[in-house]
């Protein structure tokens, strides 16, 4: 019993000493940039944004065309066409209206940074003023990427019934 009572009056004597840190001071808020950005590991190509099967939050959708760039129409047409079989097996979700991608001949996609960050400005053949928060998300998260190689991106939506600010893209909303 004494070698019982002796490991752990020691034991008891170690997590004092770690409980009380050491003597170590607690520091301040240390800067370290913004945050990181999402890359989706494996995938050159691009990237669509759909809902989570939860319902919470965005989460990537890669497009099967590693190396190849499609450009920002075709990007928005395959959002509006919603996800594909295997998103549709994974439960992800849209809450963008459905349209074939046809009826997306007057997307229009610019590039410009007027004040040194780069801004996507797309002009869209549907309503984006009623749009929820995911629902903008999706369009702004699959344009902010589709620009510049490794450049997060500004994007302003301008739809057929109002024009909204240029936004970031934010994963966790």
């Amino acid at each position: 019993m004494n070698g019982t009572r002796a490991l752990a009056a020691a034991a008891g004597a170690l997590g004092t000493l770690l409980l009380a840190g050491c003597g170590i001071a607690p520091t301040g808020v240390i800067e370290a940039g913004s945050a990181a950005r999402v890359v989706v590991p494996g995938s050159a190509g691009p990237v669509l944004y759909f809902i989570a099967p939860e319902g919470d939050r965005l989460v990537p959708y890669p497009l099967m065309a590693d190396g190849y760039r499609l450009p920002p129409g075709g990007l928005v047409a395959q959002l509006l066409a919603g996800p594909g079989s295997s998103g549709r097996s994974s439960d992800l979700g849209t809450e963008l209206p459905r349209m074939q991608i046809k009826a997306l001949d007057a997307t229009a996609v610019s590039w410009a940074a007027p004040d040194g960050v780069p801004t996507v400005t797309a002009r869209l053949p549907i309503a984006v003023g009623g749009l929820s928060a995911l629902g903008r998300g999706q369009l702004v998260c699959t344009l902010a990427f589709a620009g510049e190689p490794d450049t997060l991106s500004r994007v302003a939506l301008i739809g057929t019934d109002t024009a909204l600010p240029a936004d970031r893209c934010d994963l966790r909303r």
